[in-house]
């Protein structure tokens, strides 16, 4: 194994748990360490401008079973981060959607698993920084 290869590998292994640590400090005091959390409100961030129903969501949380799912979306709920409506064309479906602060945690975490992944991979590529350096 090459050892660009081996510095890649560590490089993504780094990312992923500066990631994870990042969740667990803008999500874990909410209550939402579970990475199951970060399954559902990912697919519901991706999907914000689709109209979701709540029978939708459960299947976002692949790892976990219908009945936890469907305690986890109600715990959000119920929480308030998010939010239920019911729908205009069947009162017997419910709309749900994420809410401002919650939707702002999301971008604080996507914005600092972004910096995470850049400065890994700026680490991981020093003959590009050195290239550059010497060209300049």
């Amino acid at each position: 194994m090459s050892s660009k290869t081996e510095r890649n590998r560590r490089a993504i292994a780094r990312t992923l748990i500066a990631m994870d640590e990042s969740w667990l400090a803008l999500f874990g005091e909410l209550g939402l360490s579970e990475l199951s959390y970060s399954d559902l409100l990912t697919h519901m961030w991706l999907r914000q401008d689709e109209v979701l129903h709540k029978t939708d969501l459960y299947d976002f949380m692949p790892n976990v079973s219908r009945r936890t799912a469907v305690k986890y979306v109600q715990h959000l709920i119920d929480s308030g981060l998010l939010t239920q409506t019911e729908s205009a064309q069947d009162r017997r479906v419910r709309n749900i959607a994420l809410t401002p602060p919650l939707l702002e945690r999301l971008a604080q975490f996507y914005d600092e698993t972004w910096a995470h992944f850049n400065t890994e991979r700026e680490q991981a590529m020093p003959s590009r920084r050195s290239k550059a350096a010497r060209s300049s």
